[in-house]
């Protein structure tokens, strides 16, 4: 980490522009420019929230790694719905005609064909996916036939995908495709990564906000990573509850929710009484309950998963925020009820 440039964050912008470098980031973005540059297709496999997508296009589109003088970028997302006409359309609309039969980028460029969510389309009634199919003639023959059953040879054109492990809505790719592309896998974040990455952003985002609230930022980004280890390791998916899969995005959301209040939407604190409670930092401890909440605890469908989020959200709450969530959320209880439960946050 020594060795690698600080991240400086330009003010205004959006949450989803910002990608701090990691150890990570700046290994697999080496090997991405490792194989481009020795004209060898990538693939880059790993699970939702892991950057390979984030990391390709920063590299490949932002032109912050390839220079626009000698290559040709051209990015294409694959669907379920996805057609191989579709995908041959968006490809050749990159390439120019050099000569009869024969397409490729302008002369003297190269062009690299990033394909996101590689495993997405659907599979025939044969078991064949046809963009893929489409794909690995090009991979084979270095082109294809068009839909004038003329061969069109694509010259100076390279392949670069990204997909996700098989499972929910994403095929198996066929060997006969994947035995061209040199493979990367891309491990799970660290939690000291996460931690790293999630503190810059928020430290970078409350340099405007009032000191309780700066002071903040560690403890937020440990609550939020101590809340999303525990709902991804012990709330797991079942045949009935198939939409139990919790990943960095959702981490994300809640960082990104909380970023979304305006300094002058908080309360002031009293400049007379300064060893008082901020008021400041108390309702940004609330807003990150209502973030957690809408985020991990909405999606629970029975009461057993709810009454479980929330006693893991009063010690992670206890622990991080030195408060109690009755004291946070005091504002839901009547006069005789002494604790916040579901029919609370209900109202």
């Amino acid at each position: 980490m020594d060795t690698m440039v600080p991240l400086a964050i330009p003010s205004g912008a959006s949450f989803a522009d910002i990608m701090v470098p990691t150890k990570d980031t700046a290994r697999y973005t080496y090997l991405l420019d490792l194989a481009i540059q020795h004209r060898q297709p990538l693939l880059m496999v790993g699970p939702s929230g892991t950057g390979k997508t984030c990391i390709i296009a920063t590299h490949l589109l932002s032109g912050k790694g390839l220079s626009t003088d000698h290559w040709t970028p051209s990015a294409v997302t694959l669907s379920a719905r996805t057609s191989a006409n579709m995908l041959q359309d968006q490809v050749d609309g990159a390439l120019d005609k050099r000569k009869k039969g024969v397409f490729g980028p302008q002369i003297g460029k190269r062009c690299i064909v990033f394909v996101d969510d590689l495993n997405m389309p659907a599979k025939e009634i044969f078991g064949a996916q046809p963009p893929l199919e489409l794909l690995r003639q090009f991979c084979d023959y270095e082109g294809w036939y068009g839909r004038d059953n003329q061969f069109r040879q694509m010259v100076d054109v390279q392949l670069v995908a990204a997909m996700g492990p098989p499972g929910g809505g994403r095929a198996f790719v066929t060997n006969r495709l994947l035995r061209h592309f040199n493979t990367l896998a891309c491990a799970q974040v660290s939690d000291d990564t996460l931690a790293s990455i999630f503190g810059t952003i928020l430290q970078w985002h409350l340099q405007s906000y009032p000191n309780p609230v700066k002071e903040l930022s560690k403890s937020l980004v440990a609550a939020t990573l101590a809340l999303y280890s525990t709902a991804s390791s012990k709330l797991l998916p079942t045949p009935a509850k198939s939409h139990y899969l919790f990943n960095l995005r959702d981490f994300a959301r809640v960082v990104q929710g909380i970023m979304m209040l305006p300094a002058s939407s908080l309360p002031k604190d009293d400049p007379l009484t300064p060893s008082a409670p901020s008021a400041a930092a108390a309702a940004y401890k609330r807003l990150w309950v209502h973030e957690a909440l809408r985020v991990f605890y909405d999606r629970l469908v029975d009461s057993t998963d709810r009454d479980w989020l929330l006693g893991q959200l009063r010690g992670i709450v206890s622990q991080q925020f030195g408060t109690t969530l009755d004291q946070l959320l005091g504002h839901l209880l009547e006069k005789q009820e002494k604790e916040v439960g579901q029919d609370q946050l209900r109202k």
